[in-house]
Parts: C-alpha cells; structure tokens; sequence
C-alpha cells in the first residue's frame, strides 16, 4: 500500500505514519500529565510539538543543503515540502538531540514527556520495521498491457527492459503531474541508462497527443492504461504516483505526489547506489 485515502485526499503511507505517531506522542503525554497542573500538561504538549517542529525543520534543511544545486534554481521550491524532501537521518538525530536536551532543561515534567515522546517513537519505528519485515522485497512490476500512441499494445514490463525505471502515473487533468513534466523530461535526456516511462491513467489517445503538443513536450515511451489498472495494481488511488523499479523488474521506491528536481534527483541516486551494490 503507497497511498492512505481519506475521503477525496490520499497520503503517502509514510507521512500518514509519521502523523499518527505524533498525534500519539501528543495524546500520551496529555494523558500521563492530565493528573497535575494544567500548566504541566500545557508545557508537555508544547515541548513535543516543538519536537516535532524542529526535527522536520532540521530533517527539510539537509534535504536542501544535500541538493542545493537543484533547488537554487528556483528559491521558493524550498518551502514546497509536498515533494517529500527530507533527510530521514537528519530528523533522528534531531529528535534525540531536543529530547535529551527537554529531558535535562525540564525535570518537572521529564516523565511526563518522555512517555509521550517515547510513545509516538515506538509506534513509528515497530510499524515501520514491521511493514518492512513483512514486504515482498522482490515485489515487481505489476503484469499489464498498455498501449501506446498509436495504438499499438505492449507489455509494460517490455519497455526499457533490462534498465533501471521510472514510471510516471499522470494525466492531463492534473495539475502537479503537468508542473513535473519538465522536470521528467530533463531527467530523461539526462539519464539515458534510465528507462522513464509516462503511463497515462484513464484518457483518451487524442487527448493526451493534443496536451503533448500544446505544451511542446517530447516524451518517449508514453503509453495509454486506458482502465487505470496500474495504480490500483500497485495500491496507489492518487495522481502523481512515480514508482522506481531496478533492472530485475523489482520495484524498489515510489512516490506519491510532485516530483521536484531534488527529490528526483534523490531518487535516482538512491536507485543507482542499490544498483551499484548488487
């Protein structure tokens, strides 16, 4: 599962993770405090959320000193988290560091936030862990015919096979599937031992030519899932869905939203290390 609905909104498994275990953290610490001063219970509650605050704060920052050269480009993509930049490892330390230092500044309420604090870590790390104990690491790339422009039918699976790949879930209605087109089409030409891919979910042939030429975009390997099976093939009911497969056809990473040129570029890099290691 890539993708937790809501209603009309879809999140990233992952941020809706991360959300659920601070919202424990909170509620924990609320509870253990609740017994004493309301002013106790108040403080708790601001230390953790100043936590979490600073530890994504920290965690961004990395992100866009790791890949200053993509953002410079463009100053305001810096405050545009939707594109999921963040150091993970940056955000750990973070956190140990404010806890530690809550822990010692604030001994009246030590207990009290450490059990909140403690709480959301745990939850966070066991699901984490636990998905990743349980994933089919050698899951792959889902069995699906597609067709292209012409309306020519191909598997899927047979397109830049034997090459690294990204495959790009969009349509033309969608906002930030048509503000990542350039993005990907740099990446394509700068990439030609990356396969890429563009699965169009759900549209008419026609549509997508005319949207192709409209916005002067010239992408290869654009295919037509005209039933929209891929996304709910690989369990993602939101658009963009970019899934990150290696040479063996095993999917490896995805991501659900915006690409950005840093959080692109983080992904291929991730992909070509793993690549490198095997």
């Amino acid at each position: 599962m890539l993708t937790i609905s809501i209603g009309p909104l879809s999140l990233p498994f992952e941020r809706f993770l991360i959300l659920i275990s601070f919202a424990i953290a909170m509620l924990v610490g609320y509870i253990a405090s609740r017994k004493n001063k309301e002013s106790e219970s108040k403080s708790v509650d601001g230390q953790l959320a100043s936590v979490f605050i600073i530890a994504m704060l920290v965690s961004r920052l990395s992100f866009v000193a790791q890949y200053w050269q993509e953002y410079s480009a463009n100053w305001l993509s810096i405050i545009d988290i939707r594109d999921g930049g963040f150091n993970l490892w940056a955000a750990l330390i973070a956190l140990l560091v404010m806890v530690t230092w809550y822990s010692w500044r604030e001994p009246k309420t030590r207990k009290h936030f450490l059990s909140g604090a403690v709480a959301g870590f745990l939850v966070w790390s066991l699901v984490s862990v636990g998905l990743w104990a349980i994933e089919d690491t050698s899951q792959r790339l889902p069995k699906l015919v597609v067709s292209e422009l012409n309306g020519q039918t191909i598997e899927l699976n047979d397109i830049e096979a034997g090459k690294p790949r990204v495959i790009n879930l969009w349509a033309t209605w969608c906002p930030p599937c048509r503000r990542e087109m350039p993005v990907l089409q740099q990446a394509q030409q700068e990439n030609p031992d990356t396969g890429i891919i563009f699965v169009n979910q759900g549209e008419h042939p026609a549509v997508v030519e005319q949207y192709l030429q409209k916005e002067s975009l010239d992408l290869k390997n654009t295919v037509m899932d005209t039933k929209g099976m891929l996304g709910q093939l690989v369990g993602s009911r939101a658009l963009p869905t970019t899934l990150f497969i290696n040479a063996e056809g095993e999917l490896v990473d995805a991501h659900l939203g915006e690409l950005s040129r840093a959080s692109l570029a983080a992904k291929l890099e991730r992909m070509k290390q793993s690549e490198i290691k095997k």
